[in-house]
């Protein structure tokens, strides 16, 4: 397994995988007001300009392909199906589907779907992360999550904020993986690594925003104040707990005084 530099995407072996597509999404950026045109195309014209790059023979996404939840919009009844039909052109596509994929089968009987528990491909374990994952993931050396759609909120010393995708890779709780799984824990577990979106229309979670919790039942049992951020490019930004609101803000204070002297 490695990560794509500046893309938000993994390669392991020949399969690309993704996570967090969302399609449809402009459906409701509509709705409020907001005339984003439909980005399908461009979204398969990036993922197969990828697959060109880095020759890949597989695809795998890791959860939230359409956007609707529950059911499904007019747009992802159109749009989901032509997008599965641009890229599966190219190369075979596989799914473990995640929160939002409700009635996705429907859309797409001819694209192998795997059970929300996830699947183990070698040393790695990747499920969507909304839901508990198989025991099957203690075998793995990671495990791989998305859902939670990580970005990291940088702020100057003027006030000015801005948001960055991030990668994050974290220990687990070996305590509550253990009474969770009612299992005697031999050996390490695998480490924790949460995807950052394919999709450039949806939000996410600021990873050092302490008003706001994490998604989903398996980073609540992450170790994530020592968890490792990471831009696309790879660059390291340092532990979770060095880059909270409070850290910033002494950081951008203190700059300004030394300025002053």
């Amino acid at each position: 397994m490695r990560f794509l530099p500046g893309e938000p995407a993994l390669l392991m072996g020949k399969t690309l995988v993704i996570a967090d597509t969302h399609l449809g999404t402009e459906r409701d950026y509509r709705v409020a007001g907001y005339k984003f045109p439909s980005q399908t195309k461009e979204l398969a014209r990036k993922v197969l300009e990828l697959v060109a790059r880095i020759h890949a023979e597989k695809l795998l996404i890791v959860g939230d392909v359409k956007h609707k939840v529950p059911g499904t919009s007019f747009q992802e009844e159109r749009e989901v199906p032509d997008f599965f039909s641009r890229v599966s052109k190219q190369l075979p596509v596989e799914i473990v589907p995640g929160n939002h994929d409700g009635m996705l089968a429907k859309l797409l009987p001819d694209i192998k779907i795997h059970p929300t528990s996830g699947v183990l491909i070698d040393d790695v374990y990747l499920c969507h992360g909304h839901s508990w994952p198989s025991p099957e993931f203690l075998n793995a050396s990671f495990l791989v999550i998305s859902h939670n759609h990580p970005l990291i909120e940088l702020k100057d010393r003027l006030g000015f904020r801005w948001l960055e995708k991030v990668w994050i890779r974290a220990a687990l709780e070996k305590k509550a993986i253990a009474e969770k799984y009612t299992a005697k824990l031999k050996g390490r577990l695998p480490e924790l690594v949460v995807m950052p979106t394919f999709s450039d229309l949806v939000g996410g979670f600021a990873m050092n925003r302490t008003d706001k919790k994490p998604l989903g039942p398996v980073l609540k049992l992450a170790k994530l104040s020592g968890a490792k951020v990471f831009l696309l490019d790879g660059t390291f930004l340092g532990e979770l707990k060095d880059l909270n609101a409070k850290a910033r803000l002494t950081f951008s204070k203190r700059k300004q005084e030394n300025s002053q002297d």
